[in-house]
């Protein structure tokens, strides 16, 4: 059995299903993971959910999703982020909302852990915070400012053998480490939607159809 993860699909749900027929995915031989970003940005939200559910996959929470989650229990939603969520999926989103209540923030695997943002260093992943789990970019010794781009990217300070996968960071095109992989490659921002294919660590990827939205928007 293969284990195939996938990068931040962002509502690109034509990507998507070219990933699927690229890395030739059966769901019947396949465990079919994703590292979350399921949504938002994109174009078909609802369907890239409803493809994620006929997969049977199992996905990570993603920033975005954390971000609809805070907004639902009373955050800011200055952007009108639920709103637009609600129109994407319709009479389907309150079940949405109930299943992404019950999403991990990462999933271990025999080959891998998957997480959307990435890893505290020297903080073990089960005491670490949703919030950092989903956004950590950067390290800055402490803990206080994860996203400063003049300190060094988390990974650096990772030193396990065991394989991290992780999303949430476009700007770097993806990564391929020994012992980290990030999958984001920028789809949503006319890029390329990535996964990788385990155990043989095969990185897969297909041009994405168009420039959905500015990167950095």
């Amino acid at each position: 059995m293969r284990t195939i993860i996938i990068g931040d699909v962002h509502g690109c749900i034509d990507e998507l299903n070219d990933l699927l027929a690229l890395a030739e995915v059966n769901k019947k031989k396949d465990r079919i993971l994703f590292i979350g970003d399921l949504i938002a940005k994109g174009p078909e939200s609802g369907a890239v959910y409803a493809r994620y559910k006929k997969l049977g996959g199992q996905s990570v929470l993603g920033n975005h999703e954390f971000k609809l989650l805070e907004a639902l229990n009373g955050g800011n939603d200055s952007s009108n982020f639920v709103s637009q969520l609600k129109k994407s999926f319709g009479k389907k989103f309150d079940g949405f909302v109930e299943d992404l209540r019950e999403w991990p923030t990462w999933i271990e695997t025999d080959e891998a852990i998957a997480v959307h943002a990435g890893l505290v260093p020297g903080q073990p992943v089960a005491k670490s915070s949703v919030s950092d789990l989903v956004n950590i970019r950067t390290w800055d010794g402490s803990g206080k400012d994860l996203q400063n781009p003049d300190n060094p990217p988390w990974y650096k300070f990772y030193k396990k053998k065991k394989l991290v996968v992780f999303g949430h960071w476009a700007r770097l095109g993806g990564v391929v480490r020994d012992n980290v992989v990030g999958l984001d490659t920028g789809c949503v921002y006319g890029g390329k939607l990535s996964a990788i294919l385990l155990p043989g660590r095969e990185i897969v990827s297909v041009p994405a159809r168009k420039t959905y939205v500015k990167a950095g928007s």
